[in-house]
């Protein structure tokens, strides 16, 4: 991967405020990172294994319509990621000051209330409920060490 691609990475993570109206400013390096897309906003959707919300670029979506075009027209799976990936993503515009309104549904969704805290998961991030999101990073940091010793120590880390 050469240095260009891994600027265009979300990486890291931010805890950012929501304010009243349900704005909430998106870290600096992920509006960065979504400058090469021509799109001045992100794309959001409520994420299919928990109360979050699944964001990127154009080429977020982009990745899951590839999927969604590999499978048979008509067939079950592809109705069902249709409806649940194309049908409900929304474009979130940037203001002037880099904040995006996340529509009321999608906070009722992920249970944002005062706070969201950003991860990067490389070519998407997610927005998440901070306290919920903190307790779970703490919870699971034991396990990610063990998978990444577990990894590494069969010789796949090569």
């Amino acid at each position: 991967m050469d240095p260009r691609s891994i600027e265009a990475l979300f990486l890291g993570s931010q805890t950012n405020r929501i304010d009243a109206k349900g704005r909430v400013a998106v870290p600096a390096d992920f509006r960065r990172a979504l400058e090469t897309g021509p799109t001045r906003g992100i794309y959001c959707l409520k994420g299919l294994y928990l109360p979050r919300l699944e964001c990127g670029g154009g080429d977020f979506i982009a990745n899951y319509l590839a999927e969604i075009e590999d499978l048979k027209h008509f067939s079950d799976n592809r109705e069902l990621l249709e409806e649940h990936i194309l049908g409900s993503v929304r474009l979130l515009a940037f203001d002037s000051e880099g904040r995006v309104v996340i529509p009321e549904d999608f906070r009722q969704y992920a249970n944002l209330k005062e706070r969201a805290l950003f991860q990067g998961r490389g070519k998407r991030f997610l927005i998440l409920d901070s306290e919920s999101a903190e307790k779970r990073i703490a919870d699971t940091r034991d396990a990610a060490r063990e998978a990444l010793r577990a990894r590494t120590s069969n010789g796949a880390g090569r």
